[in-house]
């Protein structure tokens, strides 16, 4: 059997699940509308629960308090027939009640996303995702020195075992540096990492609105405006990068 990517991580060979997950335990378990049922089986060719990490299985310690449930911690493998609706369909996967860590495989390119849960408070045994972090899509066959560099950073290594929330948000943050990277050239990050990037992101889509808005307007004065705003969210998202 050919090795995935979750297979290089270094993790111990205890916590091989391996299991495949059935589309229809999606559409029957979790309470899908119409929509989500037809991107689960339109867009998805195979989903498997890869590695399972619990302290049974791992020298890491659980947590949980109030907000927080991380027990364990499930790596998962989703390979696509389709890409387009990854982020509704993210929605979905992450219906499984465990904090995951989700490779998404489109032949030999991949996206992995982190959503971060907290305990529902209206029932104390669901989880919620709080927010949800993708990396742009790497190409394992053609992938650059710093996706090289973020990948080796992966390895279960290079993680902290002091419990599953510290173990959880280590990779977060990597995803976070590696996202952040396509501003600083580097993988290094800061505590303002998450904040920036949602503040470049922001900028980022109003200058879009900014310049879709310039093309169809006809008026001297209002383009005049416009172009004013739009130099000024560049010279925002300059210094957001700097900032980086």
């Amino acid at each position: 059997m050919k090795k995935t990517l979750l297979d290089k991580l270094g993790i111990p060979s205890s916590c091989k699940i391996n299991r495949k997950l059935f589309k229809k335990q999606f559409i029957e378990n979790f309470s899908l509308n119409a929509t989500e049922k037809k991107i689960i089986s339109e867009d998805v060719e195979n989903i498997t629960l890869e590695y399972l990490l619990n302290k049974d299985k791992i020298n890491i310690a659980l947590f949980s308090d109030e907000e927080n449930d991380y027990s364990e911690i499930a790596f998962i493998r989703v390979e696509l027939l389709r890409t387009k609706r990854l982020k509704k369909l993210s929605s979905i996967i992450q219906n499984i009640p465990y904090p995951l860590i989700v490779v998404y495989a489109d032949e030999n390119n991949i996206c992995i996303n982190i959503s971060p849960k907290r305990i529902n408070k209206n029932d104390s045994s669901k989880l919620v995702v709080e927010e949800s972090y993708f990396t742009e899509w790497i190409d394992l066959d053609n992938s650059t020195e710093i996706e090289q560099e973020f990948l080796k950073n992966l390895e279960i290594k290079n993680h902290p075992f002091t419990n599953f929330l510290e173990f959880y948000y280590s990779y977060l943050n990597k995803l976070l540096a590696f996202n952040a990277s396509q501003y600083t050239g580097s993988l290094e990050h800061s505590e303002d990492t998450k904040e920036l990037l949602a503040e470049i992101q922001e900028v980022e889509v109003h200058i879009s609105e900014i310049v879709s808005k310039i093309k169809k307007e006809t008026d001297i004065r209002d383009k005049v405006n416009l172009n004013i705003e739009l130099k000024k969210l560049n010279e925002r998202l300059e210094n957001l990068k700097a900032t980086l």
